[in-house]
């Protein structure tokens, strides 16, 4: 299969070494605005055939099947519909779109043109976090009840820019939360299923444009099996290098996730340790993992173990986390019950 990639940006690379390494991937065809950019890609990554700075070339020129966006947030959705409307797959960096709107349209124009769409939610992909799945459903802690997931990191140089797409409202669509944040509520739902209701603390409390979403975000999600979820992210860390971890406690025990390579996924039961044997893999490898499986489901026909639908459900709560920051008030989320 031949693919075409939309934007070089950062997260691009990552995605040129998955499709570099997977047999199924024939040749590789790149756009970006950037005409150093294009050539930087062509020259590091040998399967890249054909390079346009005009992302609708690719679209009706180059001789591909699946169509990956790599783009900031604001043109997921008018890049994939194109996509869609010409008929190719389309794998999409998240979050999905900035609208509940655009994702419900993008999700029912790739069922209606029997087209394949996926969204990159990469960690669901990482080994420690399926085997937390698995610890959890086969009741390795009893019944869960407090999950507290923690992103902290620094992205302070490009969201103090004005001029820098990143955590911006029009561009973004928010800051923290709606960026890097969006893992840790796809994760939560993944474990958890879809929450009842949130709410939220969103604010800009270093960065200085006004232009800028929050750069410090607190909320809490509220599920109807009887279990709390906090999520904390910030992009204003500047004295430590970037930390994730994700704690879920239950009535027999606790599991720890770290992203530490010695000991990744750490099962608590009566007040003694028990580290996991099981791979860490590192961001990288996570989207790698994603990719892979998304090309085998094309090829092989098979379902996706992450459905556009999960996608769109992470931007419900993330829009409602933002909107029960500016309500000051707990904000309902329909359809909120475990599926």
């Amino acid at each position: 299969m031949n693919i075409g990639i939309i934007g070089m940006g950062g997260i691009a690379s990552p995605h040129l070494s998955a499709y570099s390494l997977n047999r199924k991937v024939g040749g590789i065809y790149i756009t970006d605005v950037s005409e150093r950019a294009l050539r930087d890609a062509q020259d590091k990554y040998p399967k890249v055939r054909g390079t346009f700075q005009d992302y609708r070339q690719l679209i009706e020129e180059a001789p591909i099947e699946i169509v990956d966006i790599c783009t900031p947030h604001y043109l997921h959705y008018p890049m994939v519909m194109e996509a869609l409307r010409a008929g190719k797959d389309v794998i999409c960096e998240k979050p999905i779109a900035m609208t509940l709107e655009e994702a419900d349209e993008m999700i029912d124009t790739a069922r209606k043109r029997g087209r394949r769409l996926f969204i990159m939610m990469n960690q669901r992909f990482m080994p420690y976090h399926k085997e937390a799945k698995r610890l959890i459903n086969e009741g390795a802690i009893g019944r869960p009840f407090l999950a507290i997931f923690h992103i902290m990191g620094n992205e302070f140089i490009r969201m103090n820019d004005p001029n820098h797409w990143k955590g911006s409202w029009d561009k973004a669509g928010g800051g923290a939360m709606f960026d890097t944040g969006y893992h840790a509520v796809y994760m939560m739902l993944y474990f958890f299923g879809k929450p009842q209701a949130v709410t939220a603390v969103a604010k800009r409390l270093i960065v200085e444009p006004e232009n800028k979403g929050d750069d410090n975000t607190v909320a809490i999600l509220e599920f109807d099996n009887n279990v709390l979820g906090t999520i904390a992210v910030s992009y204003t860390v500047l004295s430590e290098s970037w930390k994730e971890t994700r704690h879920i406690y239950g009535t027999e025990g606790s599991i720890h996730i770290r992203d530490e390579v010695s000991e990744p996924l750490i099962l608590v039961k009566d007040d003694n340790p028990f580290p996991i044997d099981i791979e860490f893999g590192s961001f990288e490898d996570s989207i790698k993992r994603a990719l892979d499986h998304f090309i085998d489901c094309l090829s092989d026909g098979k379902e996706a173990e992450v459905r556009a639908e999960e996608a769109r459900d992470a931007l419900e709560v993330c829009l409602a986390i933002y909107e029960a920051s500016r309500r000051g008030e707990k904000v309902i989320i329909k359809g909120g019950v475990k599926e």
